[in-house]
């Protein structure tokens, strides 16, 4: 018996049998040493990815609101010119977390959270697929598939983390049910719905555990929806595959995985209801993609073929279809209608990327099995000296095991969320932050603060919001784009990209000063310096703040008068010193 291999082999009965048992069962080979170097190297990628400076702050900004008010938001409280118009904050467990965790571990505990919960994710992934094909190779290949099918979306810090998590233990639960639900050959010969019976823990993880991970999903993340699409298309499509088979309806309604994933999809749907939002969450959750606002935001835009999401997409297909070709392995219906439907949600907005990547490999894994050959394993005794027939690719041996054992250790413990366990300094601060997090920004405005409409980059108005003064009136922020009436968002629009008229929209506003982006605005950035009445208060390598209320031009002059006089000083004590 192996690592790969199924349950099922008997205990051996003599002390010279058991060895051998013992042997076979913990020796690994190339296949586990290549899934241990893989996951130690995702382990070490994730606690390394910097906190970005986009929406993950206006997540954490919430779940505050929310920790101070006990209660959840009619409106967005930090954008006031999205005054008037309804908010429904389907994150908002997720922004709870966030907050909690900042509050005791602050920036570095949320890059904690980050990597964890991604990790997990793709261990559980992992686990699918093995549940699936029993194949250790195959599924670290899959794995790999997934993050380089999704890689665009594999480092953003934000509550969809939790929706990922929550897919994965789904497709667990999934890939354990496809053992018992599937169509078995009858002695005869011919294809018959039997099947063995189905164990109880499996029934449990059906009629219990999938409804509390979705119970779980409705409250973290709006992306519940893509997961009850995913159940409601495994029952729609067992039900197609009995009638295909039987044409009868009456065998449809009496077949009982058709009446288990029904029943299932329905709890599901009744647990999801159970947030505060009730069916108007639902609504939200499927309406959302077309507010058009988010036409103009490049992660909801419709998939480019010639960009990077478009040639993996492209070429998943080439894979599927080729899989489909030499595979002897049954396509089932489920995951044909699952992959339709997610490449039109692809090809729609480039951001369901993720999750079609999830349900391709999900579907594809058993055809690589079948593709890809599979070696006899050959068991090596270490210090026998004796020589085995077999592939090399093959050998497995104790020896093996330990340096996996050894790889998993080291690929922990040089981790940067191990380290401070092991009396290491904890990772610098500076690299927690993503290079273009505009601190020192934040920390002039909290010093000076303005009074009056504030113009920002929308990539920068939540880490405002979070970092900067209190109640300071940001223009526009990342999580509520979807939230601003139309027509401010193509004011917002039409300032940033400098067109014609843009002085006149920002008087409307009343906008006292300018936070410029000087590396993606630079258009903007010549036109505002251009204004009459403003005057330069803030400027570093990667922002400039131009403005014309007084406390803020008397601010900037005292400190270019203090930087003068610094400097001045500093001269005087070179001259002296050059004195003999």
């Amino acid at each position: 018996m192996s690592i790969d291999s199924h349950p099922g082999t008997l205990e051996p009965e003599t002390a010279l049998d058991k060895g051998q048992f013992y042997r076979e069962t913990f020796s690994m080979g190339w296949s586990h040493l290549i899934t241990c170097l893989w996951f130690a190297w995702l382990f070490f990628y994730f606690g390394n990815v910097h906190i970005f400076y986009s929406d993950i702050w206006g997540h954490v900004s919430y779940g505050d609101w929310i920790l101070t008010h006990q209660g959840l938001p009619q409106y967005d409280p930090f954008l006031s010119l999205a005054e008037g118009v309804k908010s429904i904050d389907a994150a908002w467990l997720s922004q709870v977390l966030f907050a909690k965790v900042y509050e005791f571990w602050g920036v570095r505990g949320l890059s904690h959270v980050f990597a964890l919960t991604v990790f997990a994710t793709h261990v559980l992934f992992w686990c699918a697929f093995y549940i699936k094909t029993g194949r250790v190779g195959v599924s670290t290949l899959g794995s790999f598939l997934l993050i380089l099918i999704s890689s665009s979306r594999i480092a953003i810090i934000r509550p969809e983390i939790f929706g990922t998590f929550c897919v994965a233990l789904l497709l667990v639960v999934m890939a354990w049910s496809e053992k018992y639900d599937r169509w078995l050959p009858s002695a005869d010969g011919d294809e018959d719905v039997s099947a063995r019976k189905t164990p109880a823990p499996l029934l449990c993880s059906l009629y219990l555990g999938i409804p509390l991970i979705f119970l779980a999903w409705a409250n973290l993340h709006g992306s519940f929806v893509v997961g009850l699409a995913i159940l409601a298309l495994q029952f729609l499509g067992r039900a197609l595959e009995v009638l295909w088979r039987t044409k009868s309806l009456i065998q449809v309604c009496t077949d009982p995985w058709v009446r288990r994933w029904l029943i299932v999809t329905e709890l599901s749907v009744c647990t999801a209801l159970l947030n505060p939002y009730h069916m108007d969450l639902f609504l939200n959750s499927l309406l959302f993609p077309r507010n058009p606002n988010l036409k103009d935001v490049l992660e909801w835009e419709p998939l480019e073929f010639r960009d990077a999401e478009g040639i993996w997409f492209c070429m998943a297909w080439v894979m599927m279809l080729g899989l489909y070709r030499h595979s002897r392995e049954r396509v089932r219906t489920a995951d044909v209608l699952r992959i339709g439907l997610l490449s039109l949600s692809v090809i729609m907005g480039v951001r369901m990327i993720g999750w079609f990547s999830v349900i391709f490999v999900y579907a594809m894994v058993n055809h690589l099995a079948t593709v890809i050959p599979r070696a006899t394993p050959v068991y090596l005794k270490s210090g026998s000296g004796e020589k085995k027939t077999g592939s090399f690719w093959a050998r497995r041996s104790l020896v093996m095991t330990s340096v996996c054992v050894l790889i998993l250790w080291f690929g922990f413990a040089f981790s940067n969320i191990a380290t401070p366990l092991f009396g290491g300094k904890p990772r610098d601060i500076n690299k927690v932050y993503s290079e273009g997090t505009p601190r020192k920004l934040t920390e002039f405005l909290r010093a000076h603060p303005p009074q009056e409409q504030v113009w920002n980059p929308q990539w920068w108005g939540d880490w405002l919001v979070w970092d900067g003064p209190k109640d300071l009136k940001v223009f526009m922020t990342t999580n509520a784009v979807h939230l601003a009436p139309p027509r401010v968002w193509r004011d917002y629009l039409g300032i940033a990209r400098a067109n014609r008229g843009w002085q006149s929209v920002a008087e409307r506003y009343n906008v006292s000063t300018f936070i410029v982006h000087k590396e993606k605005q630079v258009a903007l950035e010549k036109q505002v310096r251009r204004l009459e009445g403003f005057r330069p208060v803030y400027e570093d390598d990667l922002a400039l703040v131009m403005s014309r209320e007084p406390a803020l031009i008397e601010a900037a002059k005292a400190s270019e008068a203090t930087d003068k006089e610094t400097e001045s000083e500093q001269k005087s004590a070179a001259t002296e010193e050059d004195q003999p």
